[in-house]
């Protein structure tokens, strides 16, 4: 079987410019240093096994390359102008020797079977050759790990179906962050991941928690190697804050994907993508740094074989940091770890299992940002202008979370090239934390506390303080998946297709308590904000109670299909089959439950030219909602249906992607409140039509030219009610995001320099209730830099500056009382040792 990462050895004569393509999984390493006769060698018959292939037009012995990652198949070419011809495209199911006969044709050139998995490509009468030094590089089997490929971006997303495709044939709109890109960025955790991903945003209103938005909606899932793990962001337990060191990449589809994830919200959906135990040699890196507010940090990263094959593999990753802030009385510390191992049965087998573990510590945090506004009556009201270091914390509150997520996983491939996959994912998530909120309205000037004013007509204004909110929280999330999945093509009228089914079943227990501070008058004193400095009284907790204590249980089927309409014509059709439960254990007359949902997949890829697809899809979501109508019967789930159209490109061998969408995003069945039922004590609802989000999405990611790596991205969007008012005026409307680096030439070429700059339109909050203003962020943009010199093969040391020009902006709460200053300009040098 096909697992990991493959060395792929290439060498070259200058007689007859010769290269071998030997597969390291298949056979050991050659030595090769003597003469060859291809003509004197013994003809074995090939075997018939048969295999897909999807190649695209490409130079020979590009096509070559993909041609032995698939078969495992030993290439010798023995003539120079096989260089100079290009393969046709080779898709369908044939066997090794029908292939190469077809990638051939039109060169005037002959294969000559040596072996059942070794040819050589030769004209007729070609003479013997000799050996020049062996050249090692690396091919990817799965062909979608990013690590060491040097680029922006993969030419491979896995996300959005439940077979491997090429994101020039998927229907959506797929980002792919790689590895190289974490790296130049220095992206340490998820927000950092949407800040940088088109079409994303984040809206951080206070140091531990944040909205995720995408076309106008909040993001609720995130997925880990496929397996989901629920966003909730009112019991927060950490999630945008996990370390990325962990992971190869992330893969971002935008839209509704109800066929992959069955819940959620049409806004996009995040993959984080495990990195693997893959290599067969020692090979590793330890890294440190420093930066801003005393910001230090260790990465350590090695991958080992556990067996003298390296049929047993090995991977332990562990990293340190620790940090204060630009916000006063603010520090951080975060622990992580990860191990894995992977076991080869036989060629055609592989088991994997892995542990991972994350660790954060706030020292205090801050709920909320600082008060927004001060005021004197209900129409006296203006901004304040805080430093961005200040605090409304205390020095006892903390936010203490972990994440323990632990993995097996089995797959298997048949003779006939039929797969089958089953897994086992289980994670849990722990919080525990002390906060304080002093400040909920806004401050009278002269007591320096939150206060309300109310006109009580005749020239009376009636104005009293209020106290703010204080507790202890917990929440404990444990959720549970188990996946089986087939997968294979098929020949149908004289056409090959894929097709994958399987199950899913998750359960997932969300457990929160709480204990209220009491902050009334007779026992605390709000402390005068112009004098605060964390040296704040510790409330009196109340006894703990509980808020939720929930088991939710998904079961799903799914099926998909590929279907070849003709050579430039692909269809995708899909469909998952839902059963959703909600068990409250706290009063089982909450207790709801949907059954067999339908969620609809459907797409369609056209090949324009070999480089350009144009594409059109409709895919559906579903969010269950515990509302009841007139006649107490409970509402649909709301239905969240994404129809986009576009064109993709993949350019220079499939180094640089291109893509434009164009979408419609509605929402059917939401919700509307229509009075009140007396006797069941409860509200009265109806389904009426929601959010409609129109816009349109471009990106660029790749490698422009060799060593010049860009990524860039523009997003544009409107989201109104039926009504025809602006949803989540929160989320920026426009996006702009650019990142480029480039490794100098000639004598130059031990230095790596970068740079870009994020771009985003006004945001806003508003309340009318409170009669006072919007608060708005003005458009702005970051400019970032970076630097990387490679000092030796082992030694690198790199330096990043973010927000290079010190921009001053904030994120402002939803309730339009807070807004939460973001970093200020902060650099960070790293020094880096591989092995």
């Amino acid at each position: 079987m096909r697992h990991g990462k493959r060395v792929t050895a290439i060498q070259v004569n200058k007689g007859g410019l010769i290269a071998t393509i030997a597969l390291a999984l298949a056979l050991p390493t050659p030595v090769l240093a003597q003469n060859v006769d291809a003509n004197q060698a013994q003809d074995e018959a090939p075997t018939e096994q048969t295999y897909q292939f999807d190649i695209s037009s490409k130079p020979l012995p590009q096509a070559i390359v993909e041609l032995s990652a698939i078969t495992e198949l030993q290439v010798l070419y023995t003539e120079q102008s096989a260089f100079n011809h290009t393969a046709p495209a080779l898709e369908g199911r044939y066997t090794i020797q029908e292939a190469l006969q077809h990638l051939i044709s039109g060169g005037g050139l002959v294969v000559r079977f040596t072996g059942k998995k070794s040819v050589t490509i030769e004209r007729p009468s070609q003479g013997s050759v000799t050996w020049l030094p062996l050249i090692t590089v690396t091919a990817e089997s799965d062909g979608v790990t990013t690590e060491n490929s040097g680029m922006y971006g993969s030419s491979v997303g896995t996300t959005s179906l439940p077979f491997n495709t090429s994101l020039r044939d998927t229907p959506q709109s797929v980002s792919i962050i790689s590895n190289q890109f974490i790296e130049d960025k220095k992206i340490s955790d998820i927000g950092e991941v949407v800040d940088n991903t088109t079409g994303l945003s984040i809206n951080r209103y206070e140091s531990n928690r944040g909205s995720l938005f995408a076309r106008g909606f909040n993001i609720n899932i995130l997925l880990i190697d496929g397996a989901q793990t629920s966003i909730n962001e009112q019991w927060s337990a950490g999630e945008i804050l996990g370390n990325t060191a962990i992971y190869d990449r992330v893969e971002v589809l935008r839209g509704s994907n109800g066929l992959m994830t069955g819940v959620g919200n049409p806004s996009a959906m995040i993959n984080l993508v495990r990195k693997k135990a893959d290599s067969k040699v020692l090979r590793g890196s330890i890294s440190v740094e420093g930066g801003s507010w005393a910001q230090k940090g260790v990465t350590l990263d090695i991958s080992t074989p556990l067996s003298e094959s390296g049929a047993t593999r090995g991977r332990f990753v562990a990293a340190y940091d620790e940090s204060d802030s630009y916000v006063d009385l603010l520090e951080n510390e975060g622990k992580t770890f990860y191990g894995t191992i992977e076991q080869d049965i036989g060629d055609h087998s592989l088991v994997s299992a892995g542990v991972s573990y994350q660790e954060n510590h706030t020292n205090s945090p801050t709920w909320g940002g600082l008060p927004a506004w001060f005021a004197t009556s209900p129409t006296a009201a203006w901004r304040t202008d805080w430093s961005r270091s200040k605090s409304t914390s205390a020095d006892w509150s903390y936010w203490n979370t972990d994440y323990l997520n632990a993995f097996v996983k089995a797959e298997h491939e048949f003779d006939n090239g039929w797969r089958v996959k089953a897994s086992y994912t289980r994670g849990e998530r722990n919080s525990e934390s002390a906060l304080v909120l002093l400040y909920p309205y806004p401050i009278y000037p002269a007591a320096g506390t939150s206060y309300l004013h109310y006109d009580l007509g005749g020239g009376f204004i009636y104005s009293y303080p209020v106290s703010g909110y204080a507790g202890k929280y917990y929440v404990s999330n444990v959720k549970q998946d188990v996946n089986v999945q087939i997968e294979g093509d098929f020949n149908l009228l004289s056409r090959t297709h894929e097709f994958a089914f399987g199950y899913d079943h998750s359960k997932e227990r969300l457990k929160t308590d709480g204990q209220p501070g009491i902050l009334s008058s007779a026992v605390f004193t709000t402390p005068n904000i112009f004098s605060l400095n964390g040296d704040i009284p510790v409330p009196t907790f109340v006894a703990k109670q509980n808020y939720l204590n929930n088991d939710i249980t998904q079961k799903a089927f799914y099926g998909a299909g590929r279907l070849s309409l003709f050579d430039p014509l692909k269809l995708i059709v899909g469909v998952r089959v839902v059963d959703y439960q909600v068990v409250d254990l706290k009063d089982h007359d909450n207790d709801f439950q949907f059954e067999n949902q339908i969620i609809p997949y459907a797409g369609l890829v056209f090949d324009l030219t070999e480089n350009i697809s144009t594409y059109a899809s409709y895919t559906n979501i579903f969010e269950p909602q515990e509302r009841y109508d007139a006649d107490n019967k409970l509402l649909s789930p709301i239905n969240g249906n994404t129809y986009e159209v576009g064109l993709k490109g993949q350019f220079f061998d499939n180094r640089l992607n291109a893509s434009l969408a164009v979408f419609t995003m509605k929402q059917s069945n939401v919700a509307e409140y229509v009075g009140y039922n007396s006797v069941l004590g409860q509200g009265i609802y109806r389904e009426t039509d929601g959010t409609t989000s129109e816009g349109f999405e471009m990106e660029v990611v790749g490698e422009v030219l060799p060593n010049w790596n860009i990524t860039v991205g523009y997003s544009q969007f409107t989201a109104k009610t039926a009504d025809d008012e602006d949803v989540n005026p929160l989320i920026p409307r426009k996006q702009f995001n650019l990142f480029t680096s480039y490794q100098l030439p000639a004598n130059w070429d031990a230095l790596t320099v970068g740079g870009g700059v994020r771009w985003q339109s006004k945001t806003y909050a508003y309340q009318a209730a409170t009669g006072l203003p919007a608060i708005e962020q003005e458009a702005y943009y970051l400019v970032d830099l970076m630097a990387r010199y490679q000092m030796n093969d082992q030694w690198s040391a790199q330096l990043n500056i973010n927000n290079l020009l010190d921009e001053k902006y904030y994120a402002p709460t939803e309730d339009a009382m807070q807004i939460y200053w973001q970093e200020p300009r902060n650099a960070e040098l790293s020094l880096k040792y591989q092995f």
